[in-house]
């Protein structure tokens, strides 16, 4: 396993990803302007990946919109493959992404329409590229054992990308989705989260917060993952330096499951 980082792709963040001793950096391209921006600054990002070492390990596309009024939209749509040939073109592992509920219709409409949108990136990526789905539901609904065996369950090249603190903070077991679902996971977020009582606190660097990592190791051994695990930074409290802080703290915590 590698350990790399959710970052940007300026310069300055290659090389602040490489004096800190990381592997990769993970793209999240949050809207429809962010994914366009990156597709618009490709041959950068390939200068800064042959100039530095630090490559791309996993491009995604988040908080989705595409699903809606009864159908998948074409046009936005096409962005999510154009994204992809990029995160191709760039050597990257994982092309993750989700797909949001569409309230006016049925679930079982939901169902057939993520089905279908799945689908069809698989066939576009054609064996270039893994597509995971998120465990993140921001504006996604396919985030958990229940979704995932319908729709993995009828697409078999389709994988996750696991997050283990959002089945925490669903009060979800996060543990018994890593064992029963490890399989098919692709690409694996290290995000620390906290929780006072019922109440949600901070997300602070893996190591200082409430996640089992030592179980989560283990499953993940046990299930014979071996692909990256990217560092996400996530908190309104480590910013700035001491963000910088709690990305090191995260890597010198998590290197000592990594053998």
């Amino acid at each position: 396993m590698r350990i790399g980082r959710i970052n940007k792709y300026s310069q300055e963040n290659f090389d602040r990803t490489k004096e800190s001793g990381l592997s990769f950096i993970e793209i999240c391209c949050n809207n429809a302007e962010e994914a366009e921006q990156f597709i618009n600054a490709k041959d950068e990002v390939k200068k800064q990946v042959l100039r530095t070492g630090i490559d791309i390990s996993s491009v995604g596309r988040w908080n989705h919109d595409l699903n809606e009024n009864g159908k998948v939209n074409e046009e936005k749509a096409a962005q999510y493959f154009a994204l992809m040939d990029v995160a191709v073109e760039l050597g990257a592992k994982t092309f993750v992404c989700g797909i949001n509920r569409d309230n006016s219709i049925s679930l079982y409409r939901n169902y057939i329409n993520a089905v279908e949108f799945f689908g069809k990136l698989i066939e576009h990526a054609d064996g270039r590229i893994k597509v995971a789905i998120q465990n993140c539901n921001w504006n996604n609904f396919v985030v958990s054992p229940e979704e995932w065996k319908v729709v993995l369950g009828e697409l078999p090249d389709l994988y996750i990308k696991y997050d283990p603190s959002h089945a925490y903070n669903r009060n979800a077991d996060y543990l018994a989705e890593l064992s029963d679902w490890g399989d098919r996971i692709a690409h694996f977020h290290v995000k620390g989260t906290t929780h006072a009582g019922s109440r949600g606190v901070d997300d602070p660097p893996a190591g200082m917060d409430d996640i089992k990592w030592g179980s989560v190791f283990a499953i993940l051994y046990a299930r014979k993952y071996n692909g990256d695990l990217s560092i996400e930074p996530h908190s309104g409290t480590w910013l700035g330096e001491l963000g910088n802080f709690g990305v090191e703290f995260t890597r010198d915590y998590i290197k000592k499951f990594v053998f």
